[in-house]
């Protein structure tokens, strides 16, 4: 899962003397996805009037439906193929890794017109 390291998980993703490894592309990725997720249902339900029980429920929500395990899946397999493929560049490594992000928060965010929370 997102924290565990393995021996194949070191890439230079950013810079030649940034080392990266693939636990921390994983940490940062879900990170970003789960929160903005949470952020979006906490909003999508509040109205603007957010209670630190609508930030609680929303991160309940997150968890009991799922969501978190399946976001975690998702990012955890994507890493993994993305370091296995050592050719490519850096900046394609990178901007994969955005392009993913991105993907996920628009998978995962609930769409104005469903209105449900999956």
């Amino acid at each position: 899962m997102i924290g565990e390291h393995t021996p194949n998980d070191d890439v230079n993703l950013a810079h030649p003397l940034l080392h990266v490894s693939q636990e921390n592309v994983r940490c940062v990725m879900g990170y970003i996805v789960d929160l903005t997720v949470i952020l979006d249902d906490i909003f999508r339900r509040s109205a603007g009037n957010v209670s630190t029980g609508d930030v609680q429920t929303a991160m309940d929500r997150h968890i009991n439906f799922g969501r978190r395990d399946r976001i975690h899946r998702d990012i955890c397999s994507f890493v993994t193929e993305t370091f296995a493929i050592m050719s490519q560049s850096q900046s394609t490594q990178r901007d994969l890794v955005v392009e993913k992000i991105i993907d996920l928060i628009r998978q995962y965010c609930v769409s104005p017109s469903i209105g449900g929370y999956s």
